[in-house]
């Protein structure tokens, strides 16, 4: 298959190089424009601009830096933010808090529970969802909710409208049953 015509998601990777192979890591796949962030973007005033959608691939640099990025919005307009870090192996528990260009708080996440992610006990990664209340600028920042940071500290930032989708889940996943027996 290309690389081209992967769907948007989380893959499997791994380098071989002659009868070695390196551990899997999952490597998320998209269909936005993919930027780093560009430091220094740790305060409103030094915030880096972006124009949405966007996913941004960025990381926490040292113990208490933030990221902190400027979109123009308009009024009505609705946003989800979500951040792909422990999904990814990343050890970033993040953090996200959206404000419009007075300061005022919009929204704030800390821990979004992904379904879909097993037996994991702390889903670190951050989702949020807001209305954007009128036209202007707004400070989407991110940082790692219990201060930590480092070279290991990488995210993945995706800012855009809400994406449909959805996921099927059965519970139990399987069911055993004797031949012949009927089951409720």
């Amino acid at each position: 298959m290309n690389d081209k015509d992967r769907a948007p998601g989380v893959y499997p990777v791994s380098v071989r190089q002659d009868e070695w192979v390196s551990n899997v890591t999952p490597f998320a796949v998209d269909t936005l424009p993919e930027y780093l962030d560009k430091e220094p973007n740790n305060s409103k005033a030094r915030a880096q601009r972006v124009s949405l959608p966007i996913i941004v691939n960025g990381r926490i640099d040292q113990p208490g830096d933030l990221d902190v990025f400027r979109f123009d919005g308009l009024a009505g307009a609705e946003i989800v933010a979500e951040v792909h870090a422990r999904r990814l192996n990343s050890p970033v528990d993040s953090m996200l808090t959206l404000t419009d260009s007075s300061g005022k708080q919009l929204a704030i996440n800390d821990d979004h529970a992904d379904l879909g992610s097993g037996l994991n006990t702390h889903h670190a990664d951050s989702y949020l969802r807001a209305t954007l209340p009128r036209k202007g600028a707004y400070y989407l920042q991110l940082g790692d909710a219990q201060r930590k940071g480092g070279p290991e500290y990488a995210y993945r930032l995706r800012i855009s409208k809400p994406q449909p989708d959805f996921a099927l889940r059965v519970v139990p996943s399987s069911i055993s049953a004797r031949v012949g027996a009927t089951l409720p």
